[in-house]
């Protein structure tokens, strides 16, 4: 019995040393994950401002319910309770517990922004729903609704391809990221950094309390974001364009090329994505015609039509070919080249016209003997230099690049140079055939043109200011020059001034009594209907404070909507410059 009894003893020893001392640290941790419960403590996004300091995005506080894997119990009455509290049916928890958090522990959001009712409810009965709690997390509140929707962006819950790509910088499941603009592209200075909340729980998951032995680790808000827009620019821009189903609206500052006013239409409003969003509600986003969600400004391509005679008239000029008094063979409508006839947009002609007319009356003619001397080569050259065929580097990816055709492109879609010829050509240089660009290139393009030939990368953004550092100021930043001489330039903006204020330009909707407009239309042939319109201009001439680009789609002749760009050149000068002073 001795023995026995011994042995009894030194086996239940055996045990306890396993369990304290053996095992004991993996036991100490068991135990602390089943009594401590960890809060995650959303940080709030950092808000997004105009130029003056002025909200365009901020945050409001709202109840998300939330699953604890390792405590929550899927039995039927639980599914039952929270399929009447909620309206989730089981499919969606099945498809949150699957996706998971970091851990275990970690609560797996199943439904946002509850009603505070619906909180009050599952507080009082929390015996009734183990694994079941609720979070205070930040959300996102868009007081301009519509307005600038493409340049400020909307978030959304991460996806699983979004995560893959980006849990080792910190995101987990369930997190809210930038889905587009501002939110996406700085979607991390954003963000802030997540705290959390240690709390002591019974087995049958009530809350005694905090632990008295772990503080909490308080959420640190993201930076704030200073965009160039303006909200009074971008309000009246919006204003303007309720007249057009589709198209772009830009103003931008020559001078640096900062973004005072983006507009893309169709818009959408950002505050449908603060919520669940229906299918009808999706379907009517992703129509495949307007596409809602496309931001023309920068992934649109367009033939830019009119707009880049200006690249062969400063070719031209630079070239030795002609000068601001040059007159051309007389322009009488048509012209037989090769083994078709090239028309002007003029079917009466324009007679006998120098360069800088033939900028003002936008003459086809004229441009296509200019291009003929500059030859396809040089003139691919120079678009290529200008900035177009490739992303100008807007601080609000994705950019579509647009495309210039050149003599491999030829010769490689028609077998050698030999199967075709030079009329490729006359096409190319008044803007039609193959060549496409975005609105930002063209709009950056005049830009450099208003301010002597610079190229800066365009952004939205000014200023990054974190919450407990000093601020970081996003420079400005030059990446070329435009291949023209100042002769060249000096005579683009004669005959852009002339569009304008000329009783024959094209533009003669663009004038002010007080001020010079310089610009340009451009009409686009448009194979599936109407032909886009185009118009851009700057002022004052002599001194640019101000670009404007206006794209209509399927709008006609552009000079027919010259006034609009007129209205808001005219606001620029005498509204918003005298308060901004």
């Amino acid at each position: 019995m001795f023995v026995v009894v011994c042995a009894v003893f030194l086996l239940l020893f055996g045990n306890l040393f396993k369990l304290q001392i053996v095992k004991g640290e993996y036991y100490y941790r068991l135990s602390e994950n089943n009594r401590i419960r960890i809060v995650p403590l959303r940080a709030p996004r950092g808000r997004i401002l105009d130029r003056q300091g002025r909200i365009l995005v901020d945050n409001r506080p709202t109840y998300t319910i939330s699953l604890i894997p390792f405590e929550f119990r899927p039995t039927p009455e639980i599914i039952s309770r929270l399929h009447k509290l909620l309206n989730v049916e089981k499919e969606n928890i099945d498809r949150a517990l699957t996706k998971g958090g970091i851990t275990r522990y970690s609560p797996v959001p199943i439904k946002r922004q509850v009603d505070f009712e619906t909180v009050s409810y599952l507080q009082e009965h929390l015996l009734d729903f183990p694994g079941v709690i609720y979070q205070v997390d930040p959300v996102r509140i868009y007081p301009l609704k519509s307005h600038a929707a493409h340049t400020i962006g909307y978030i959304g819950e991460i996806s699983i391809p979004e995560l893959r790509a980006l849990y080792q910088k910190g995101y987990k499941a369930g997190d809210l990221v930038g889905k587009l603009g501002i939110e996406k592209a700085y979607d991390w200075f954003l963000r802030g950094k997540d705290g959390a909340e240690y709390l002591e729980v019974r087995v049958t998951g009530e809350v005694i309390g905090p632990v008295e032995d772990r503080p909490g680790i308080q959420a640190v808000s993201g930076a704030d974001i200073v965009s160039t827009i303006d909200l009074n620019l971008q309000s009246y821009a919006e204003t303007l364009m309720t007249a057009v189903d589709a198209g772009v609206f830009i103003a931008m500052d020559p001078r640096n090329c900062e973004i005072l006013a983006m507009v893309s239409r169709p818009g959408f409003n950002l505050e449908l994505f603060t919520r669940t969003i229906t299918d009808s509600i999706w379907q009517l986003l992703s129509d495949p015609v307007m596409h809602p969600l496309l931001n023309r400004a920068t992934q649109g391509t367009y033939p830019p039509a009119s707009g880049f005679k200006m690249i062969t008239a400063m070719g031209a000029v630079d070239e030795g070919i002609a000068n601001a008094n040059t007159c051309l063979e007389p322009c009488r409508g048509t012209v037989w080249y090769g083994d078709r006839w090239f028309k002007c947009w003029n079917r009466r002609g324009h007679g006998e016209i120098d360069l800088v007319q033939a900028i003002a009356q936008s003459c086809d003619i004229y441009f296509y003997q200019l291009a003929l001397y500059l030859g396809l080569d040089k003139w691919s050259k120079l678009a290529l230099k200008s900035g177009f065929g490739k992303p100008t580097g807007i601080d609000i990816p994705p950019e579509a690049s647009g495309f210039i055709p050149t003599r491999d492109y030829y010769n490689k879609r028609y077998g050698g140079r030999s199967g075709w010829g030079n009329g490729v050509l006359l096409n190319v240089c008044i803007g039609q055939g193959e060549v496409l660009v975005t609105p930002i290139q063209l709009a950056l393009y005049f830009s450099a043109i208003a301010n002597g030939g610079t190229i800066y990368r365009p952004r939205v953004v000014s200023e990054i200011r974190p919450p407990m550092d000093r601020p970081l100021i996003v420079e400005e930043e030059i990446v070329g020059r435009l291949p023209a001489s100042g002769e060249a330039l000096k005579i683009s903006v004669e005959g852009m001034i002339e569009a304008v204020n000329s009783p024959l330009g094209t533009g003669v909707w663009a004038q002010l009594p007080d001020v010079v407009i310089a610009g340009k239309t451009g009409t686009a042939q448009n194979p599936h209907g109407e032909d886009h319109a185009w118009f851009t201009c700057f002022a004052p001439a002599e001194d640019p404070r101000i670009m404007v680009l206006l794209l209509v789609e399927q709008g006609g002749s552009g000079g027919a909507w010259a006034h609009l760009p007129r209205d808001f050149i005219w606001y620029f000068l005498n509204i918003y410059e005298p308060r901004a002073l």
